[in-house]
């Protein structure tokens, strides 16, 4: 299909080698993502996915450079691109703003998009920048629901995007030889520093300010403005973070966020910095597909420390704590000085931690005070105490990016959950009005081997005598 839609007054298909300026990095760049796109129908159906298309055999797509529309909102609106999904049925549209490098998203321009998109009844407006945001369907910027009525807004982070290529690399989803070329091309097109797409390296500019104040002691107001902003780029590294590990693993790593706060950014931002401002720690949780548990990831402003663990159920079908203890530490091939393993126990009774070393020699030494107990669960924790790099803009994440694919290497990747074994059968009762030598054969064999014995001896004898009579 080549035919421009009617609502197109000028231009050209998507091109794999943009001719642009310079100047227009955004737009080529662009360009060669949607060309690629358009060509590798993995690739659509795995992005195209997340603003709610499905790709179908008969599905086509266009996308469109250098965009002019009819109706026109703003003289100076001009879209990077335009992608058109056709599926025979029905016909979906959406309008492409990108952006490159450190250049974020406003709120003005992304309303006159909206408004450029409602006019020339155009489905939905996509963003693409190096912000980031929990779900395709949030924006880095704030836009009244009333404002979207009749057009839908959707962003997507060149980081996102790129992990999103890795991926169908890493399963080999992608059979067709072209389309794998022009897969493995964009991968390494979008790892090149060159093109402006950057992951996130380094908090708000507040944040080395707000562990001092927690150093000092002051209480952190919730609403400071300057503790906004360190939690919400806490928030985004969480989502570079997943990304990160979704890398490092092959498969996708997703963040666990309570179901009333998925839906509301805004929501998701107060409760972490209620929870900063109560207990002086950011955390974030994350899901690894067919991993024994979550993974937790704290910072500990107070301690400066970076903590990450997993939470495994004992064994309950080993009755001591040494025997539910070794369960644990036959997983655990490696010993690092950073390993804790804390026991957690059943009733009141505190939990209790042991560096892994020190279990390696003697397992009790993680019991509690009463003998008599053994722990329902272990936590497997790495803790790390970075000292003046934890304050550090860009030595946080630095180090953060570091410590997760070390905990999963050596902990996550080994650790498997228990499992009850499966009960065996029951024996059938015997039934009472059963024959009483039946029940005697039964609870001693080998007298009932010999009364057969000694039974089969009698009757030849007497067989014996018969013929011998018989004869005579």
């Amino acid at each position: 299909m080549t035919d421009r839609p009617t609502f197109l007054t000028s231009g050209s298909q998507a091109r794999l080698f943009p001719v642009l300026a310079e100047t227009s990095r955004e737009k080529r760049v662009a360009s060669i993502f949607l060309a690629v796109m358009t060509q590798v129908p993995a690739l659509a159906q795995e992005i195209l996915s997340t603003v709610g298309q499905r790709i179908g055999k008969r599905t086509t797509i266009q996308a469109f450079t250098e965009v002019v529309l009819k109706e026109k909102a703003d003289a100076a609106c001009r879209p990077d691109g335009l992608i058109i999904v056709n599926t025979g049925r029905r016909e979906w549209s959406a309008l492409i703003e990108a952006k490159i490098g450190r250049n974020e998203l406003l709120e003005e321009q992304v309303l006159r998009y909206v408004e450029l998109a409602r006019i020339n009844k155009i489905d939905a407006v996509i963003t693409i920048s190096n912000q980031f945001v929990a779900r395709a369907d949030h924006s880095p910027v704030e836009i009244a629901k009333s404002q979207l009525k009749k057009v839908s807004l959707f962003h997507w982070s060149w980081a996102g995007l790129a992990t999103a290529c890795e991926i169908l690399t890493y399963k080999n989803n992608v059979v067709d030889h072209q389309q794998k070329y022009l897969l493995n091309q964009l991968n390494s097109f979008l790892a090149h520093p060159a093109t402006g797409v950057e992951r996130f390296t380094q908090m708000a500019p507040t944040w080395r300010d707000i562990n001092q104040d927690v150093s000092n002691g002051v209480i952190l107001s919730r609403t400071s403005k300057d503790v906004e902003r360190a939690v919400a780029s806490w928030l985004a590294e969480e989502k570079d973070l997943r990304l990160h590990m979704t890398s490092h693993i092959g498969r996708e790593v997703l963040s666990i966020v309570p179901r009333k706060l998925q839906d509301d950014p805004n929501a998701r931002l107060r409760a972490q910095i209620d929870a900063l401002v109560d207990t002086n720690v950011l955390d974030s949780t994350f899901r690894v597909p067919d991993c024994a548990s979550d993974i937790t990831l704290c910072a500990d402003l107070a301690r400066r420390t970076i903590a990450i663990s997993m939470v495994v159920r004992a064994p309950a079908d080993r009755k001591s704590t040494r025997a539910r203890l070794n369960w644990l530490l036959r997983m655990l091939p490696v010993d690092d000085p950073r390993i804790l393993i804390r026991a957690h126990w059943p009733g009141r009774s505190a939990p209790t931690v042991k560096e892994l070393s020190v279990l390696r020699t003697d397992p009790d030494q993680i019991q509690t005070e009463n003998p008599d107990l053994v722990p329902h669960s272990f936590e497997v924790m790495v803790i790390e105490n970075t000292g003046r790099r934890f304050t550090g803009r860009k030595t946080f994440i630095e180090d953060i990016e570091r410590i997760m694919p070390e905990f999963y290497d050596m902990i996550a990747a080994n650790l498997k959950a228990w499992q009850a074994p499966p009960p065996k059968a029951i024996k059938p009762r015997d039934d009472d009005m059963g024959d009483p030598a039946e029940d005697q054969e039964a609870q001693d064999p080998e007298s009932a081997d010999l009364r057969r014995g000694r039974g089969a001896e009698t009757t030849a004898e007497a067989a014996d005598a018969d013929l011998e009579s018989t004869v005579g």
